[in-house]
């Protein structure tokens, strides 16, 4: 039979098919179907497994994806702020849109790090969730966070400690997408040198409670808090302007920001609060909007940096700020004493109805050094009593001790708290420095020189007296009204006043129990 050369092309398409078909079929098999070599019992958990990694989701959307341009564009924006050496910022607010809009603004407070970048080795990191519903606050699952310029770890231990605060959740949803944490961390790697972060998300959560749980892990010197925020949101640009410098006069003043002012307010609003726990002095350092780093003027976001850092040695404190600073170095090293003294008295006066007597050997000597205070006591967050002191006549924990069995069991505008209620009772310690008086010409001019937020108040008629702590502020924040109802607790009228009236201010440095 005689081959026919000219079905030689339709023998070698058939051909071609086949084969293709053959490869296909295959690929197919090893992909869906085909075991691998590996056993499923002889698993081996991989690193991933044991360390989740937080990958970074705004890499190449808000900075540059690219290792060599994201490094070389951080040189430019902290190459482009002065250098200056001054203390070491405790905290600092900084912006979370993207590089283009706001890194320059996020420089100015991220170079007043590098001085520091051996000393500072762990960072909090607090901003609001944007894509996901938190109820409180939001750790991550991750063990490690993920950027172009490599891991950042998760300080595991100290999240875990937060973890028992009812407060604190974790939630890797949260963590997944949100870019106000992640665009920090850049920055961070560039100006530090061996840190750990705590990321933190919240969402419906009390900038107070934050406060209270943080504060005891920020008293040392390696620790920093990173407030992520941008101010106002889609007005135009003049508008803006006047928005977000009423929101920098109250930052400066430490009263509290207004959501529509910022959209980490609580964030702020916990900085401030910490701020006036610890002493610590707001800078500005830089604040723009969109407007002037992009031209569109019509809808703009408000970009602003802060850093808060213990007031300038270079003009030596003096009188009652002297006495604040020294109260804070007291109480940042016998917390825990002062604490375990009042609960001790507290359990005691409800329990036996017996004043309890701190020993000497029982605590330190600086404990029985004179002061005065007073004992605060709260239940599910209302005044259930207050008793203190306003002149240092004996130990401190002495004094401590015995305002708490008054305030627990002789405040006059309450009955005794009952032991049933203990659960339920939280508390604090407000220690008072001396007092100070205001010299004044007129109750015009007194009102111009009293410090919201920050200066206690004790007036003074004849026999007459009223005294009001400056955690008072927090519910009367308005001058006047403040020293009407401080006028009220004297037992004088509101519209009284004399030339025989006295005003004195002090401070407080407040410490509260960890269940507060």
């Amino acid at each position: 039979m005689e081959f026919d050369r000219k079905k030689i092309p339709s023998y070698l398409m058939i051909l071609t098919i086949v084969a293709v078909a053959v490869f296909f079929n295959v690929l197919f098999f090893n992909t869906h179907i085909s075991a691998n070599d590996e056993n499923i019992v002889d698993y081996d958990l991989s690193d991933e497994d044991i360390n989740p990694v937080r990958e970074s989701a705004v890499a190449g959307l808000f900075y540059p994806a690219d290792v060599y341009q994201l490094d070389k564009d951080l040189d430019g924006y902290l190459e482009h702020v002065p250098s200056e050496m001054n203390s070491r910022p405790n905290m600092i607010i900084v912006p979370h849109a993207g590089y283009r809009y706001s890194a320059q603004v996020a420089a100015a407070a991220y170079k007043r790090l590098q001085p520091f970048k051996k000393q500072i080795h762990r960072v909090f990191l607090l901003g609001p969730s944007h894509r996901i519903m938190v109820n409180g606050v939001a750790l991550p699952e991750a063990k490690s966070f993920k950027t172009p310029l490599g891991l950042v770890q998760v300080d595991t231990a100290v999240a875990d400690e937060l973890r028992k605060n009812p407060l604190f959740v974790t939630s890797a949803a949260a963590h997944k997408d949100e870019h106000a944490l992640e665009v920090q961390l850049p920055f961070l790697q560039k100006t530090l040198e061996d840190f750990t972060i705590i990321p933190m998300l919240y969402g419906q959560a009390d900038s107070q409670k934050i406060a209270d749980a943080l504060a005891p892990f920020l008293q040392d010197d390696t620790s920093l808090l990173v407030v992520s925020t941008d101010l106002s949101h889609y007005l135009d640009y003049d508008t803006a302007k006047a928005v977000d410098r009423r929101t920098a006069e109250k930052i400066q003043k430490s009263e509290r920001v207004d959501p529509h002012q910022s959209c980490g307010a609580t964030a702020v609003n916990t900085a401030i609060l910490l701020a006036r726990q610890f002493g610590l002095v707001p800078k500005l350092l830089d604040m723009v909007n969109s407007g002037d780093t992009s031209g569109d003027k019509e809808r703009v976001v408000g970009y602003g940096a802060w850093v808060y850092q213990e007031p300038a040695e270079e003009k030596p404190l003096a009188g009652i700020e002297l006495e604040q600073r020294n109260l804070q170095n007291f109480v940042r090293h016998n917390r825990e004493a002062l604490l375990q003294i009042a609960h001790t008295a507290l359990e005691k006066a409800v329990r036996e109805q017996k004043i309890y007597h701190p020993e000497r050997d029982e605590f330190g000597n600086v404990l029985f050094d004179k002061g005065a205070a007073f004992v605060t006591l709260k239940k599910n967050g209302r005044l259930r009593g207050c008793i203190g002191s306003i002149k240092a006549t004996k130990a401190i924990a002495a004094d401590i001790a015995d305002n708490a069995f008054a305030a627990a069991l002789h405040d006059s505008r309450f009955k005794p708290v009952a032991a049933e209620e203990l659960p339920e009772i939280t508390f604090s310690i407000a220690l008072l420095t001396n007092f100070e008086e205001i010299k004044f010409t007129s109750y015009t001019d007194l009102l111009a020189q009293i410090k919201p937020n920050i200066d206690g108040l004790l007036l003074q008629d004849g026999q007459r007296e009223g005294v009001f702590l400056p955690a008072v502020w927090e519910n009367l924040p308005n001058k006047d009204k403040f020293m009407t109802e401080l006028k009220i607790k004297a037992g004088l009228s509101p519209t009284y006043w004399s030339d025989k009236v006295r005003v004195f201010r002090f401070r407080t440095v407040e410490i509260k129990d960890d269940d507060n």
